[in-house]
């Protein structure tokens, strides 16, 4: 998955990542996901290189092109 920095759920984003700009796109992998009061979902818990989960909203992930990646939005 690919999604930008600023987009990540956290207090301060830019106190994780804090020499990256705001628009910078970090790629990773969906190890889980979060509900968001009634709506199931609607964060996803990513595990990106740096061996870090963060959590993101759902519909800000874009999915990378790779034929061999498992799809787990279905």
């Amino acid at each position: 998955m690919r999604f930008q920095i600023a987009d990540v759920f956290l207090m301060s984003p830019g106190a994780v990542f804090a020499p990256l700009p705001a628009d910078t796109q970090l790629e990773g992998t969906i190890v889980g996901f979060s509900d968001s009061g009634l709506k199931t979902r609607f964060f996803a818990v990513v595990e990106v290189v740096r061996v870090q989960s963060l959590v993101v909203p759902v519909e800000k992930l874009e999915p990378l092109d790779d034929s061999n990646a498992k799809n787990d939005f279905d």
